[in-house]
């Protein structure tokens, strides 16, 4: 299998943090750089996120346990479970909590896309395991008051970003006639991965021929 990695959209950001995750972000911090460094490369570097389905992860310093979310259990994240690094002990679990924010966010956007005045096409959702930043991208068939009233403007810890007819970045990537002529008449899957990058919300699109 090979795999074609499209780098398709930057954006500025801004991430707002909420107060119970100083002292996380602080624990994250005071981890060894060889365990962290580990974590990284096992759990937040793209490929990984998409194979093992990373949502977020925090640390657990009196139990010397670093739990990683996971959007759903797979014998692929789940062989991870119970790992030990330097002592410190990996915990897979499922992101119900993740799961439930995401139902109430589409809920939400379903009712708002009712609305004509929202003139609202469609959305998507992402997370960032590495940064933590949470993201919903709107993409609407014309901008008005209302719906940029939406804009740049954060719903329970998930900032909201609107667009007029914005292709979603793996269309982009579809379409480049090099990534045509690479994949020709082969299957192939499509991922996007969100990463951030001094200061900017990158998408990489991953396409498995």
């Amino acid at each position: 299998m090979s795999i074609l990695v499209v780098a398709i959209l930057s954006i500025a950001i801004f991430i707002v943090k909420q107060p119970n995750e100083k002292k996380e972000e602080s624990n994250k911090k005071e981890l060894l750089p060889k365990i962290k460094s580990e974590i990284e490369h096992l759990f937040l570097e793209p490929e990984a996120i998409n194979k093992i389905g990373t949502t977020r992860w925090s640390v657990d310093e009196a139990e010397k346990r670093i739990n990683i979310f996971v959007w759903e259990l797979t014998p692929e994240n789940e062989k991870f479970n119970g790992m030990k690094i330097d002592g410190w002990t990996i915990n897979i679990i499922e992101d119900l909590e993740l799961k439930k924010e995401v139902d109430e966010i589409n809920t939400e956007f379903e009712k708002l896309k009712e609305k004509p005045e929202m003139q609202i096409g469609t959305w998507d959702i992402t997370i960032d395991p590495k940064t933590g930043s949470k993201i919903i991208n709107v993409w609407v068939h014309d901008l008005t008051p209302e719906n940029q009233k939406l804009h740049n403007t954060t719903i329970n810890g998930w900032i909201v970003y609107v667009y007029k007819s914005l292709i979603p970045p793996k269309e982009v990537a579809l379409n480049d006639p090099r990534i045509k002529e690479k994949i020709g008449s082969k299957k192939y899957e499509v991922t996007e991965v969100t990463k951030q990058s001094e200061g900017k919300l990158l998408v990489d699109v991953y396409i498995y021929i």
